[in-house]
């Protein structure tokens, strides 16, 4: 039978555990009852039991397991289960290296181990422990090893932290060795950044500066070509005079292509971009390469299949690759092997920002590379490859505008241009185009040979030419071909004349020229005549004036300076006779089966413009855009406050409110409401700083919020109802449920 608990003071043992091991059944194991202990046993187990450290005591072949307070609270859940278990059986997940233990200890040996690595089920789950263990053999009565005693002290917790504190020093000293690395990296990311900004602001400095001088340039030819034009016309007999004109002719010819180039270059020229079909394209150039190359470059070409389309002039592209083959060929001084290829690429975020260095957005795009194997260039001379005037030809060997031009071509057809060269291995240019989804027209008959005989006729035709000399060359010229001209020096007395009820056929007008009045305010003045006055407008440089995006608006003609006389008489002929042709074929007929669209339409483009109310109490910003809305052809009455603008819309009806949020006194939206009330068809714009989402207090019905600064296209959407219309709000109305 067991001990009795109160026979453990004649053991000399205590404690929770001593209670636990006299409460025991040692008969149902190896080591038989208690009270038949050897003294030897007795004396291991009061030592376990007194010691304040974990130990544990495997005594017998199978390491029956006697342990103390300390190791009970290490075992966690395994505890009391461990007490007489074999060693074996009580931690069955680390068996092989308890076993171990037994084999070594049993035969006279010790162990010991620092921080060794165990996975336990302590508490039912796998357990990362770590700990220092140290065995020993016990020796039974006749002094050979019967037991182990083992001293368990887990050191997880600091072995965790010492690697926590490492699993950090490590991570400080790759901080610490990579810092200067980074930080190089950045000011090298840096450095490129504003490297990048300074020269995109210095192209469009040069490009603004060549675009200026291009337009002035292409006023002084239009004279001269326009006086040769005519001597030649005045003297067709005279062999000399005549030999002498033609001579003077190619120098203005060839004037008025650096001039080209230039706005090229400034991406100012006028663009007529088409859907092209590449492959098309690169085969039609053949015969041309050929001819400019010579038969000592040898010209290869690598058209992938399907090959997107792209929206581009065709003109233009053709000269751009035309230019670069030149360049090539110049490089490879005589000969070698010239390659023309296209592709299709789609560019996802990473091959964006690496290919076209922050130039480039994501999609796709069909890419022309030019590639010679020429002498290359080094990085100092890449650099500045594209600015206007360099070249590294000799003095009378190219005027450095080649790649000038091709680059402005490019950025104006909203591309990108890159090269890549090195010294001794060539050069490859690239030119990537927005893909176009839409299908290349039917290019058989090509207009650009379309020739047209030049016919004068005896309508009366008012010139609008600040430029003296470049105005009387016009008169002259159109004289000469039978017209009657009238004559102004700038757009306001060019519309006091239109107004004067004098009778005018077609309107030739600069685009640029001082005083309020532009050429294209006097364009949108003339389409809003009954019937519309044809306009044919005529500048150098068109800069931002009627160009959107380089193209043309719809219906409008332009005439490039400096113009031929042939060129002045065609032009002038077909405005003319398609004007006459679109008046006929436009008319209503109150008789007739048109719609009632159609006649609320021509009701309305017989009225006076739409008024618009504009409120903004900035000065400087109530000017410029009281002159956009002048130029999109609406009449405008301007007001620095919302009580300004109630005293001004008791005098006339309103159609428009187009007024800032932020006004001083009363606000625009609570203007918005009062006026809403007198003139209920009244439409309602919003300009704020605070974004289309700022706060307006009660809602406006049919209000529209536009975020400052404005954006002109959506302000002209915004209006686009009151667009070539009259102030009639019913006809605004019906053509809008139209």
């Amino acid at each position: 039978m067991p001990f009795l608990a109160h026979d453990h003071d004649c053991l000399g043992w205590s404690g929770e555990m001593a209670q636990r091991v006299l409460a025991f059944d040692w008969a149902s194991t190896e080591l038989g009852p208690i009270e038949d202990w050897p003294p030897s046993l007795r004396a291991a187990v009061q030592m376990v039991l007194a010691s304040p450290v974990p130990l544990v005591m495997l005594w017998g072949r199978h390491g029956y397991m006697v342990y103390n307070d300390a190791y009970a609270e290490f075992a966690g859940g395994r505890h009391p289960y461990l007490l007489g278990c074999p060693v074996e059986l009580g931690w069955p997940e680390v068996a092989d290296f308890n076993r171990h233990v037994m084999d070594v200890c049993l035969g006279g040996g010790t162990l010991s181990y620092r921080d060794k690595e165990l996975v336990l089920l302590r508490n039912g789950r796998p357990e990362d422990v770590w700990m220092d263990l140290y065995y020993s053999p016990l020796p039974d009565d006749h002094g050979s090893p019967a037991g182990v005693l083992a001293i368990v002290v887990e050191t997880t917790e600091r072995v965790l932290t010492e690697r926590e504190r490492q699993a950090a020093e490590q991570a400080l000293r790759q901080l610490t060795e990579t810092l200067e690395q980074r930080v190089a990296d950045a000011l090298s990311a840096r450095a490129e950044v504003e490297a990048q900004l300074r020269q995109a602001q210095k192209m469009e400095a040069i490009g603004n500066l060549t675009g200026g001088v291009a337009h002035d340039f292409n006023n002084v030819l239009q004279v001269i070509a326009g006086n040769l034009q005519m001597l030649t016309v005045e003297a067709p007999g005279n062999a000399r005079v005549q030999h002498r004109v033609a001579a003077a002719t190619r120098a203005v010819q060839r004037g008025a292509t650096l001039a080209a180039q230039l706005l090229a270059f400034a991406r100012r020229q006028p663009l007529s971009p088409a859907i092209v079909n590449p492959t098309k394209l690169v085969q039609g150039m053949s015969e041309m390469l050929h001819r400019a190359l010579g038969e000592a470059v040898k010209v290869e070409t690598h058209l992938a299949e399907d090959l997107w389309h792209v929206q581009a002039d065709r003109n233009q592209l053709e000269n751009a690759l035309l230019n670069l083959a030149i360049n090539a060929r110049d490089a490879m001084r005589g000969g070698g092997v010239l390659t023309i290829a296209a592709n299709n690429v789609t560019l996802d975020s990473a091959q964006a920002q690496a290919q076209g260095r922050g130039q480039l957005t994501p999609g796709d795009y069909l890419v022309f590379s030019v590639t010679d194997t020429g002498v290359g260039m080094p990085p100092e001379v890449v650099e500045h490859v594209f600015e206007p005037f360099f070249t590294t030809k000799p003095d009378g060997h190219g005027t450095g505008l080649g790649l000038s031009m091709v680059f402005g071509f490019v950025k104006q057809s909203g591309g990108h241009i890159a090269i890549d060269s090195a010294v001794g291995r060539g050069t490859t240019v690239q030119l990537y185009f927005p893909r176009s989804t839409e299908a290349a027209p039917d290019d058989a008959l090509d207009l650009r040979d379309t020739v047209v005989t030049p016919m004068g006729g005896r309508e009366t035709i008012l010139v609008v030419e600040d430029d003296t000399d470049v105005r009387l060359t016009a008169v002259d010229m159109l004289t000469q071909l039978g017209y009657r001209v009238l004559t102004a020096a700038n757009g306001e007395a060019a519309l006091e004349l239109m107004n004067s009820g004098t009778p005018i056929d077609l309107l030739f007008t600069d685009v640029i020229m001082p005083g309020p009045i532009k050429g294209g305010e006097l364009s949108i003045r003339a389409a809003q005549r009954v019937p519309p006055l044809p306009v044919l407008l005529v500048s150098g440089y068109t800069r931002d004036e009627i160009l959107r995006d380089g193209r043309l608006p719809p219906g409008v003609t332009l005439l490039d300076k400096p113009y031929r006389r042939d060129d002045l008489a065609r032009m002038v002929r077909n405005v003319l006779n398609n004007s006459r042709t679109g008046q006929a074929q436009g008319q209503v007929h109150p008789t007739s089966t048109a719609s009632i669209d159609e006649a609320a339409t021509a009701v309305a483009d017989t009225s006076p413009p739409p008024t618009v109310l504009l409120v903004e109490d900035d000065a400087g910003s109530r000017e410029a855009m009281q002159e956009v809305l002048t130029t999109f052809g609406l009449q405008c009455l301007a007001a620095a406050s919302a009580e300004d603008a109630l005293a001004i819309a008791r005098t006339q009806p309103v159609q428009v409110l187009l007024t800032d949020l932020t006004l001083p006194g009363q606000s625009g939206a609570e203007l918005a409401r009062t006026l809403q009330r007198q003139y209920p068809d009244m439409d309602v714009l919003l300009m704020t700083g605070y974004g289309t989402q700022a706060e307006i207090g009660e809602p406006i019905p049919g209000a529209c919020v536009l975020a400052k600064p404005v954006d002109l296209t959506l302000l002209h959407a915004a209006l686009a109802p009151w667009l070539g219309t009259g102030v009639n709000a019913t006809t605004k109305h019906v053509t809008n449920a139209a």
